[in-house]
């Protein structure tokens, strides 16, 4: 069954519009899809819009990064869009990502790069501003060579270029998403990269606290990785979910859509419908 529960449009980090995506998502023939934009759920209106115009079955979804010492970023889905407090939250978060790139303007400027805030927007484009529009406007001024470049040598965490996000609480994020009517998946807990006990350890913990799923199929996944997921999503009597985490043209590596055995899928395509 191909299905996809995880993507990113322009409205974040990713390079197609909403109505692009959900265009791709028909083409590919997707049975169930979702738009998962960092921190906002700005281009929901315009992604089920879409969805209705092309016939795709779609989900509402985001993306929250979360305050952890490793990545742990909790996807919420099937909430209500217009939910107030779910909004105001995440319009907090980006005023003080505003505030942060111009911080990341001037420590990129203290390393001798000349970099505006406002090529750094045309880069965008009026979309959400991301490192890899910072990483291209460095790439274009000649500073580096490559976007992979730009965030091993100064964008990537606690590189010379980097600001750190604000970022909620595991607990404060699981609680916007269930209040706005929605349900918790921690996303690709690969990158976590905690050994097997300290995670089982923490989808124990998240569970008790309202988590609802884990991102069991996930596009960079090793077969071990999912096999180990898996396991413990059935332990724990998780929801189980899959993604791309395809990000357009920042991610050529990556292709809209998973293809899942319907039986470890159905259940999750069942409550969304």
């Amino acid at each position: 069954m191909f299905v996809d529960f995880h993507s990113h449009s322009t409205f974040s980090d990713g390079t197609l519009t909403p109505i692009e995506l959900v265009k791709m998502a028909k083409d590919k023939q997707i049975q169930m899809f979702s738009i998962t934009d960092h921190d906002n759920v700005d281009g929901q209106l315009e992604a089920f819009s879409a969805a209705k115009s092309f016939g795709v079955d779609y989900v509402a979804g985001v993306e929250i990064s979360c305050e952890y010492p490793t990545m742990l970023d909790m996807l919420g889905y099937g909430y209500s869009v217009g939910n107030n407090f779910l909004v105001e939250t995440l319009d907090e978060l980006k005023k003080y990502r505003i505030n942060r790139n111009t911080l990341m303007i001037e420590k990129l400027n203290g390393l001798g790069m000349e970099i505006t805030l406002e090529e750094v927007a045309a880069q965008a484009g009026g979309d959400v501003i991301g490192r890899p529009h910072f990483a291209r406007v460095m790439q274009n001024k000649g500073y580096v060579s490559t976007k992979e470049e730009a965030f091993e040598k100064y964008l990537g965490d606690d590189r010379p270029g980097y600001v750190r996000k604000k970022r909620l609480t595991p607990q404060q994020a699981i609680e916007l998403i269930t209040i706005a009517g929605g349900v918790s998946v921690l996303a690709h807990p690969k990158y976590l990269n905690l050994e097997r006990t300290r995670f089982e350890n923490l989808v124990k913990h998240l569970k008790e606290i309202g988590l609802w799923g884990i991102e069991v199929f996930y596009s960079k996944n090793t077969f071990s990785e999912t096999v180990f997921f898996e396991e413990i999503a059935f332990k724990y009597d998780l929801f189980i979910t899959a993604g791309s985490d395809y990000h357009g043209a920042n991610s050529m590596d990556v292709s809209l859509g998973m293809n899942v055995d319907s039986e470890k899928i159905l259940k999750t395509m069942q409550y969304f419908r």
